[in-house]
């Protein structure tokens, strides 16, 4: 019996999707020392909670504006807005470990950079922003 490379592919992502389903497998969270991966490392949504879960101390930072925090923000969040970071960087402390977000990615983004250049080594940067998190119908507080 002959399988076809198409049958092949489909059982593989099958066997990937029980696994996950099944709770086998869980996404690796960013490990500090992966020279491959730098200093920081992007993560999911999914992969924000995991650590938010795992890691109590996780300092979380919202860099959009007073309005959009204000407007709803993850629990605990602090904001810093991306424009007021560079002046009030010495409210986080470079031992802490850093979950940044804004509203898509694109400001925090800019956030990991201004604070890898300050020195801050463990960030985790939630790159799908805070739309996702809302889309996917996790809570936010005012």
């Amino acid at each position: 019996m002959k399988v076809s490379r198409r049958n092949s592919i489909i059982v593989i992502v099958g066997v990937a999707i029980l696994a996950v389903v099944a709770g086998i497998y869980t996404p690796r969270l960013m490990n500090w020392d992966n020279e491959e991966t730098g200093n920081y490392g992007d993560v999911s949504i999914q992969e924000a909670i995991k650590l938010m879960e795992q890691a109590p101390d996780l300092v979380i930072v919202d860099v959009r504006t007073i309005a959009e925090f204000e407007d709803g923000h993850i629990e605990g969040a602090i904001n810093i807005p991306i424009d007021e970071l560079v002046t009030r960087i010495d409210e986080l402390s470079k031992d802490d470990e850093l979950l940044v977000y804004c509203r898509t990615g694109n400001r925090s983004s800019s956030a990991v950079t201004i604070l890898l250049d300050a020195g801050y080594t463990k960030i985790y940067h939630m790159h799908e922003g805070i739309s996702v998190w809302i889309q996917q119908g996790h809570p936010v507080v005012q």
